[in-house]
């Protein structure tokens, strides 16, 4: 493959990939949608709370720390969270989170089944 082929090909970042692809985020909050579940690359403002909550409908969520660090409360147990964690939170599970530090947090949220894609 050429190089401009192999470029091309990182660049893209589909919607709604058929066949194995590879993705390249051009933003700071970029979604992929599959049947069976969703990917999202977020970046959380230093210092952002979110209060325990409970995804409705329900979702299994798996986060995976990229850079930052975050405080995660799952089930009133806390983790201290840095870069390479990984966070699990079972569909119908409580959770918080608060962003630690000066840095923003970014992180790999995978949520299954999907939920609609954003218009």
């Amino acid at each position: 493959m050429s190089a401009k082929a192999k470029e091309e090909r990182w660049s893209r970042s589909p919607t709604r990939p058929t066949t194995a692809d590879f993705a390249r985020p051009k933003d700071e909050d970029e979604g992929i949608w599959l049947d069976n579940l969703e990917v999202h690359l977020v970046t959380h403002p230093a210092g952002q709370v979110k209060e325990t909550h409970v995804h409705n409908p329900p979702q299994d969520h798996v986060i995976t720390i990229r850079s930052g660090r975050m405080r995660w409360t799952v089930e009133g147990e806390s983790l201290d969270a840095e870069p390479g964690d990984v966070i699990v939170t079972p569909a119908g599970i409580a959770h918080s989170y608060v962003v630690l530090g000066d840095e923003d947090a970014t992180v790999v949220c995978v949520d299954a089944p999907p939920l609609p894609k954003p218009a």
